[in-house]
C-alpha cells in the first residue's frame, strides 16, 4: 500500500506527536511541583524549623503562590481520587472556620497568621495529591525524605560530637534539637525516617542501599534516643507495631530490626557511661572527650550495622530460610521487644521509687534532671496536664466558635494557675476545639480518623511492594497523629508539611487499587 502523501480531508485529523504534549508537559509540571514541596521542606528543616514568623510567613506566600499557579493548569487535579477530595473537603472545612473566627476573635493577628497556616497546609497536601502520577516517584519521594532526616540526624549528632562547634538550642540545652531546635518535634521526624528507611530496606534487593539503609537507621534511632522525647520514642514504638502486622514482609522487617539492633544495643551499651552527654554544664574539655568517644563508637556501629545487613542480604539471595530459622528470627525479636519494655518500666519505675511515687511523679508534671537515664525515663510530662485543663475550661465556656484561631496564649494569660508563659495547647486536637470550636475539632479529628482508616484498609487489601510501601507510609503518618496529642509540631512547618505531603502519596498510592496505575506501562 503505498503512503498517503496528500493533504488530509475535511473530515480527517492527521494526528501530530504535539497532539500529546501538553499531557506530558503536566506530567513535568507536577513532577517539579512536587519537587518544589519537597525542597521547600528539607530547607525548613534545616532553618530552625520555620518557627519565627519573618522565616514562615515568606514560605507560606510561596506556597500559596504555587498553589494558584496549579489552578491555571488544566488537567492538573483531574486524577485527584475521590477520598482524597473527601480529606480536602475536611481540611477546606477547617481552614474557612479558622477564617471565620476572624469574626469573632481576641486577635487578628494571631488568627490571620494561623490561616495562612493551615492554607498552606492544605495546599500542600492538595498539591502533592495530584502531583503523584506514576507508582516510580513513590520510591523516590520517600528516599528524598530519608535524605532530609539524615541531614537533620546528622547535624544533631554534632551537637554531641562537637558540642562547642555545634551548640544545642533546645529547651533544656541538653536534649538534641537540631536544627528544628526542638527535640520533640525532631524525635518525630527521626520516627518518620527510620519508617521510611525500614521500608525502602525491606523492599530493595542492592546489598548496598540495604547496608546503608540499615547505617542510615542506626542513625536516626542513635539521634531519637539523644532527643530524650519520651512522647516521640511512644509514638515511634507503636507506629513500628502497626507497620510490622500491617507489612507482607514481617520476617525480613524483622530480621532487619534484629540485625540494627546487635550494634545498637552495643553502641548504648558502651555511651551509658558518658556523663558529659546529659550535662549542660559539664567542662568543654569533658564535653569534647565524650564527642570523640561518642564519635569512635559510633563509627563501629555503623560499619558493623553495614556489614550485617550486606552479609544478610548476600545470604538471602542464595538460600531460603527453613521453618525453624523463620521461627527463630520471630521469637527473638518478641522476645527483644518484651524485654525491651518491661526492662524500661521497671527502670523507670525503680528511678521514681516504686510504683505509687511514679504515678505521682505522672501527676506532678515535675520533669527528671540532669544525667544519665534522667530526661528520658522521667514520667513527668512538665505542664501539659495544666494546659489542657485551662483549654479544656475555655472550650466549654465557648464550644461552637471558640476564643478565636491561634489566641490559646492570650487564655493562657488569663486564667493560668502557674507562672510560666505558653503559646500552644500541646494538644492539637483539643487546640481546635479551644479555639475554633467544636466543627473545626471535628474537622481536624475526622481528616485524622478518615486518613489512618483509609490507608490501613487499601494496606491491609494490597500486596507485594506497594503493601511494603503502604505500611510504612502509614507508619510514618501515625507517629505524627499520634504524638500532636501531647505536642504542638503543628507550628513547626516543615514537619508538618513533612507529613501532608507523605499522607498525600500514601492516600494516593492507596487509591490505585494496583501497583500501576491504569494507562501507565513500564
Amino acid at each position: 500500500m503505498s503512503e498517503i502523501t496528500g493533504p488530509v480531508g475535511a473530515g480527517e485529523k492527521r494526528e501530530r506527536p504535539k497532539d500529546r504534549r501538553p499531557g506530558r508537559l503536566v506530567t513535568v509540571f507536577k513532577a517539579v511541583v512536587l519537587l518544589a514541596l519537597v525542597a521547600v521542606t528539607a530547607y525548613g528543616m534545616l532553618n530552625k524549623g520555620l518557627y519565627p514568623d519573618e522565616l514562615w510567613l515568606p514560605v507560606a506566600a510561596g506556597v500559596l503562590a504555587l498553589m494558584a499557579g496549579t489552578l491555571l493548569v488544566r488537567g492538573y487535579y483531574q486524577d485527584v481520587p475521590l477520598f482524597g477530595w473527601v480529606l480536602v473537603a475536611l481540611m477546606t472545612a477547617l481552614v474557612g472556620i479558622k477564617g471565620l473566627s476572624l469574626l469573632w476573635t481576641i486577635s487578628e493577628i494571631e488568627t490571620i497568621h494561623e490561616l495562612l497556616r493551615c492554607s498552606m497546609y492544605l495546599s500542600a497536601f492538595l498539591m502533592a495529591l495530584a502531583a503523584l502520577s506514576s507508582w516510580r516517584q513513590v520510591g523516590a519521594i520517600m528516599d528524598a525524605a530519608v535524605l532530609v532526616v539524615t541531614a537533620v540526624a546528622g547535624y544533631g549528632l554534632l551537637q554531641k560530637i562537637s558540642p562547642l562547634e555545634y551548640p544545642i538550642y533546645s529547651v533544656d540545652d541538653i536534649t538534641v534539637g537540631s536544627t528544628l531546635e526542638y527535640s520533640n518535634t525532631l524525635a518525630v521526624v527521626l520516627g518518620i525516617g527510620v519508617t521510611l528507611a525500614l521500608a525502602r530496606l525491606t523492599q530493595s534487593r542492592n546489598v548496598a542501599l540495604r547496608g546503608l539503609m540499615a547505617a542510615l537507621i542506626l542513625i536516626f534511632i542513635t539521634t531519637l534516643y539523644l532527643t530524650a522525647s519520651r512522647g516521640g520514642i511512644a509514638a515511634f514504638g507503636v507506629a513500628m507495631v502497626l507497620m510490622i502486622l500491617l507489612s507482607n514482609h514481617r520476617l525480613q522487617m524483622i530480621a532487619n530490626l534484629l540485625l540494627v539492633s546487635v550494634p545498637q544495643a552495643w553502641l548504648f551499651w558502651q555511651i551509658r557511661d558518658l556523663g558529659a552527654i546529659w550535662q549542660a554544664d559539664a567542662p568543654d574539655a569533658e564535653k569534647l572527650a565524650t564527642g570523640i568517644d561518642l564519635r569512635n563508637y559510633l563509627t563501629i556501629a555503623l560499619l558493623a550495622a553495614f556489614v550485617l545487613q550486606c552479609a544478610y542480604a548476600f545470604l538471602v539471595r542464595r538460600y531460603d530460610l527453613t521453618p525453624p530459622a523463620r521461627r527463630a528470627i520471630g521469637w527473638a525479636f518478641l522476645a527483644v521487644v518484651a524485654l525491651g519494655i518491661s526492662g524500661g518500666a521497671a527502670v523507670a519505675v525503680a528511678q521514681q521509687g516504686g510504683v505509687g511515687k511514679a504515678y505521682d511523679a505522672i501527676l506532678s508534671g515535675v520533669r527528671g534532671g540532669e544525667g544519665e537515664g534522667q530526661q528520658l525515663l522521667s514520667l513527668g510530662m512538665g505542664y501539659r496536664g495544666v494546659y489542657w485543663k485551662v483549654a479544656w475550661d475555655e472550650w466549654k465556656e465557648h464550644p461552637l466558635t471558640g476564643t478565636g484561631a491561634g489566641t490559646f496564649q492570650y487564655t493562657w494569660y488569663r486564667e493560668r494557675p502557674v507562672d510560666t508563659g505558653v503559646r500552644q495547647v500541646h494538644n492539637l486536637y483539643l487546640e481546635q476545639g479551644t479555639e475554633t470550636g467544636l466543627f473545626a475539632f471535628l474537622a481536624m479529628v475526622g481528616f485524622a480518623g478518615l486518613l489512618v482508616g483509609y490507608i490501613g484498609r487499601e494496606t491491609w487489601r494490597a500486596d507485594g511492594d506497594r503493601r511494603l510501601f503502604l505500611a510504612g507510609l502509614l507508619a510514618a503518618v501515625v507517629i505524627y497523629l499520634l504524638s500532636s496529642v501531647i505536642e504542638w509540631h503543628w507550628y513547626i512547618p516543615p514537619s508538618t508539611l513533612l507529613f501532608f505531603i507523605l499522607a498525600a502519596v500514601a492516600v494516593k498510592l492507596a487509591s490505585w487499587k494496583e501497583w500501576k496505575p491504569s494507562g501507565e506501562s513500564g
